[in-house]
């Protein structure tokens, strides 16, 4: 004879309850009581496969948080032998228990240690450029609220680079998350000819963003390495440019600033022709936040610290590792 299952038994207790008690139970029940799925089955009257996707969404919703004590002195004790090794004012550490298979997951735990810091880290009432690329597309989305700022572009626009990453989106979108205001700047990052860039220079809409550039609490920016090319800027640049610069040993972007392998800053055609925050007017930024990791930004990163022009920097563990090599 054909044997049939027992019907699973229902509980009306849990049946209609808010399914954020339901998480919150679940995870207590799993972790701290130590209960297996199948008693928690029974309990909840549905499958154990049911309470393991349960355990997941309370995971991915942050009902539960795990918490490795040694793991974080480690992680801490890294980033300030960072801080003490290249003079920052701070330094984040993605830790080592965090593990990715691409850069684009790798920017998507940088993006949230970035918004994490920014949300604890910024006040109301400051000014800060955000430039523009992957990671803190990233940073951006991760982001649910902020105190007021003004929120300021830091150079014009490319079509090279995809709208989602580029600057005008990005303050866009940190501005409306602060309830601030954005400082946009619709002008190419370049021109051809000279004098048209003067006249653009004088455009009062360019201005007044401009005029916050000497007075900037915060930028946060991603590093390009061009010895990988890794670099937006790289792939973006004529190719007169491009060659020049290479020849020159360019091995980092940090905003619009060139700066090769030693971590001299390059005279660049963007001095001329672009729109965008100066070097001078970055070292004034009273905290300038560079974000990048992995392998491809390594020698970009190296580059950008012996700059001088970081004194916060946000990176992953191996990295971290490998700079203080």
């Amino acid at each position: 004879m054909e044997r049939t299952m027992p019907k699973q038994k229902t509980s009306n207790r849990w049946k209609n309850y808010d399914p954020r008690y339901i998480y919150s139970l679940v995870v207590r029940r799993y972790f701290s009581e130590m209960k297996t799925k199948i008693e928690i089955a029974e309990e909840l009257g549905v499958s154990r496969f049911k309470v393991a996707r349960l355990i997941d969404e309370a995971i991915a919703q942050d009902y539960v948080r795990f918490i490795f004590p040694k793991q974080q002195a480690m992680d801490d004790e890294i980033a300030g032998n960072l801080r003490e090794k290249y003079h920052l004012d701070d330094a984040l550490v993605l830790s080592v228990s965090e593990s990715w298979s691409t850069q684009d997951e790798l920017n998507d735990k940088l993006g949230g240690l970035s918004a994490n810091y920014l949300s604890e880290t910024l006040k109301e009432g400051m000014k800060i450029g955000i430039a523009w690329g992957r990671v803190l597309s990233s940073t951006v989305s991760k982001l649910t609220s902020l105190p007021a700022l003004d929120v300021v572009q830091l150079s014009g626009v490319h079509p090279g680079i995809e709208f989602s990453q580029g600057p005008i989106d990005l303050i866009h979108k940190l501005a409306a998350i602060s309830h601030g205001k954005a400082h946009p700047m619709y002008v190419p990052m370049w021109v051809d000819d000279e004098s048209l860039a003067g006249k653009l220079s004088d455009d009062q809409a360019v201005l007044d963003t401009q005029q916050y550039y000497s007075h900037l609490d915060v930028v946060i920016t991603g590093i390009g390495n061009w010895k990988s090319g890794s670099s937006s800027l790289c792939h973006i640049f004529p190719e007169s440019w491009r060659n020049t610069l290479i020849s020159q040993d360019i091995a980092a972007d940090v905003c619009i600033t060139l700066v090769n392998s030693k971590g001299e800053v390059l005279d660049s055609p963007m001095n001329r022709l672009g729109f965008g925050i100066s070097t001078e007017q970055l070292q004034k930024t009273k905290k300038v936040i560079g974000v990048a990791g992995g392998e491809e930004k390594y020698e970009g990163i190296v580059a950008s610290l012996k700059s001088g022009l970081l004194n916060v920097l946000i990176t992953d563990f191996d990295t971290a590792i490998k700079l203080l090599d």
